[in-house]
């Protein structure tokens, strides 16, 4: 009875749904980070340029990619990069996404927000500070 009970532990690590489980976790133990995550842009210049800086975590293999068509699809060459610096210059958000260097399965995201300054709103007085009556 104690070996059937030890071996029906072992049955979910042994089925598909085990496998898709751990594959779950290691998606879960990936990570990616974007800072600065948000660029403000004067509306004038009409585009943010910005230095972000994209810091990941990941016990396999990534590529990095980026949907701006000057950047292509980066994949690391050394094991103990964690991180990678890019100059971007946009006028729209930008979306990066960490993917397996094998199996091209998506492991993490982040995104660049891109807003616009708005000129401060002045406050406008609703009455006149005088009155004749």
């Amino acid at each position: 009875m104690k070996v059937y009970g030890r071996l029906l532990c072992l049955l979910p690590l042994l089925s598909p749904s085990g496998l898709a489980a751990t594959k779950d976790a290691d998606k879960k133990s990936s990570s990616l980070e974007l800072t600065p995550s948000l660029c403000l842009f004067n509306p004038q210049s009409e585009r943010c340029d910005i230095r972000v800086t994209l810091t990941w975590l990941s016990q396999q293999p990534v590529c990095i990619e980026v949907d701006l068509p000057q950047l292509q699809r980066w994949c690391i060459k050394d094991e103990q990069q964690d991180s990678l610096t890019l100059d971007i210059s946009t006028d729209k958000d930008v979306h990066f996404v960490m993917r397996d260097q094998q199996s091209n399965q998506p492991l993490a995201d982040a995104v660049l927000r891109v807003k616009p300054l708005s000129e401060p709103q002045t406050r406008r007085r609703f009455r006149n500070p005088w009155s004749i009556f």
